[in-house]
């Protein structure tokens, strides 16, 4: 069983190598992730009883075969929350591609457009804050490069531009348990609440954000390079009135935030009110273009050809992650791990720490996976930081989100923005790197002071 254990941590460890290196290898990287995932399930079949006596599932042999129990209690357990955050994100994505292609985001090009380039700076960065902490990160990071690039001429400005956007919109996604991939998962898995996790990262984000936006600052010379025109086909095909777009705007930002409340109120996961803002959105949409001569079904097929091919990456990459990493906690390697650091390193910021900086040489998202499985939650009642919105769950988040923007390649959305605008990996270490850190370390120290 030892030597099983020893191949599973290997074939995860494999994968997370070369999921980190698809800059290099240019291998898909939802490919890796289920290739390992399934792999490291069908070596744990192997001594899969062994595994259910290790982790005290005392009730598997009155179904009668470790096999039968495996397949209908444990594994379906990681497939059951990867698809809770995949639904969510589905729900959401399509959300801003619909507002997006009826031009509900057009009046952010003109308002956006000015000269300073450090005020130009601070508008950017705020204004996808704003986006990415009621939608998730990845999504606010396409959507701000498309109205930045139709904004900014320059390709150097564009390359500046660009990853403010990104550290903008990993700090606006990490404050809230909608706006990142991460703290969605830790809002599915019940160890934070929606107002106890905002209202405690709010303090060090905003500071992080204010450090890093002010080193950036001094990058900027003179003015602006604006484009002299806007390419946009203004045709009835896209766009509405102007008090139908800010219907539909209103709308959605308010039922992305009353999805915290649809939660409590019926207990029902978080994904099924994102689906139903959806359908509420998509109806409206459709009354609005009903009388457009038939460009209803075109508008439609339009989103939804959008997001078709790289949602599907998303989506297998992120259901790969999850059986990778429940195959590691099944197999009681992530216990063997929990149990060394209790022991001999009893301390959450450390934890942090080291969560951060090897986000940011592989992938955030399946490592705050394991950090979220590598402690359980302790009862309300004791005096922990592994309680319901715990110092540590909220750590995990922060330093994940930004020790994983140390490198583009810690985050889905920074391999986004290094594709799209072309940043080569030294460029960024010579001049993102350090004030990414500075940034993390002010945000950290804040964040001690204010628990």
């Amino acid at each position: 069983m030892l030597i099983t254990t020893i191949v599973i941590v290997a074939i995860v460890l494999f994968g997370c190598i070369m999921m980190s290196s698809v800059q290099i290898s240019h291998i898909n990287r939802a490919a890796v992730a289920m290739f390992c995932g399934v792999s490291a399930w069908v070596v744990y079949m192997l001594h899969g009883s062994d595994f259910l006596e290790l982790m005290g599932y005392p009730d598997y042999q009155l179904i009668g075969q470790a096999d039968d129990y495996i397949a209908t209690n444990v594994i379906v357990k990681y497939i059951n929350e990867a698809c809770q955050v995949i639904l969510f994100l589905i729900a959401t994505n399509t959300i801003v591609e619909i507002m997006n292609n009826n031009g509900v985001f057009d009046s952010l090009i003109r308002w956006l457009r000015t000269h300073s380039s450090r005020l130009f700076l601070w508008e950017l960065s705020l204004l996808t804050f704003a986006i990415s902490a009621n939608v998730d990160n990845l999504t606010t990071v396409v959507l701000m490069m498309t109205i930045m690039d139709q904004i900014v001429s320059s390709r150097q400005q564009k390359i500046i531009y660009s990853c403010v956007i990104l550290i903008s919109a990993i700090l606006g996604g990490s404050f809230t348990v909608i706006g990142d991939m991460t703290s969605l998962m830790l809002w599915v898995h019940g160890v934070v609440t929606p107002s106890a996790y905002a209202g405690g990262l709010i303090l060090p984000v905003l500071a992080s954000l204010c450090v890093f936006n002010l080193l950036v600052s001094r990058m900027l010379v003179g003015r602006v390079e604006v484009a002299s025109f806007i390419n946009r086909y203004d045709g009835d095909d896209s766009l509405l009135r102007p008090w139908q777009k800010l219907l539909l705007l209103i709308i959605g930002i308010a039922g992305l935030w009353s999805i915290p409340t649809f939660h409590n109120v019926t207990k029902l996961p978080p994904f099924l009110g994102a689906l139903c803002v959806l359908a509420l959105i998509w109806l409206l949409e459709s009354a609005f273009t009903f009388k457009r001569n038939g460009n209803r079904l075109f508008i439609q097929h339009k989103y939804i050809r959008n997001t078709e091919f790289i949602g599907m990456r998303l989506i297998l990459y992120f259901l790969g992650v999850s059986l990778m990493v429940g195959a590691l906690v099944e197999c009681g390697a992530l216990k063997f791990v929990s149990d060394l650091m209790t022991t001999h390193l009893h301390n959450v910021y450390i934890y942090g720490g080291v969560i951060g900086i090897i986000s940011s040489l592989i992938d955030n998202i399946p490592f705050v996976m394991v950090g979220l499985h590598l402690f359980e939650q302790d009862v309300p009642s004791t005096a922990s930081e592994f309680v319901q919105n715990g110092t540590y769950w909220q750590l995990l988040s922060f330093c994940s989100a930004l020790g994983g923007s140390l490198l583009y390649v810690g985050t889905l959305a920074g391999h986004a923005v290094a594709e799209v605008s072309k940043i080569s990996f030294s460029w960024y270490f010579r001049n993102i790197f350090w004030r990414v850190l500075l940034a993390w370390l002010v945000g950290m120290g804040v964040f001690y002071l204010t628990h």
